[in-house]
């Protein structure tokens, strides 16, 4: 059960972020801050209840009650993410930043030329 958890919040975050390769763990860590500190927290304790799966004795330890909800809160919000949305946020940012750079040198552009009294 903690294995299909753990699958399935892999195959999310590959398909909601485009992290594709690494571990849970790694994942979460290379997500940074495209995540909330709270579902960052989720997942790392379904990584570390998958990690602990692993070891028999360790197994019998887990709560499984903890790690569920933990899935569920992180799978809703990883499930919330529109990929295309997300883009074009993306997109926007870049060309307002490439829209506020141009605006500054042709300021600049013409502060120089009229102290120079060009224009």
């Amino acid at each position: 059960m903690i294995k299909k958890n753990a699958d399935t919040l892999r195959s999310l975050m590959a398909a909601r972020l485009g992290l594709k390769h690494g571990s849970l763990s790694r994942r979460v860590a290379k997500a940074g801050r495209r995540l909330p500190p709270g579902v960052r927290n989720d997942i790392a304790i379904v990584a570390e209840a998958e990690k602990m799966a692993r070891n028999p004795k360790l197994a019998m330890r887990l709560d499984r009650n903890t790690t569920k909800s933990a899935y569920d809160r992180a799978s809703v919000h990883l499930k919330a993410i529109d990929v295309v949305e997300r883009r074009k946020g993306i997109a926007l940012s870049i060309l307002g930043s490439m829209a506020f750079n141009i605006l500054a040198v042709v300021f600049l552009l013409i502060v120089v030329l009229r102290w120079r009294g060009l224009v």
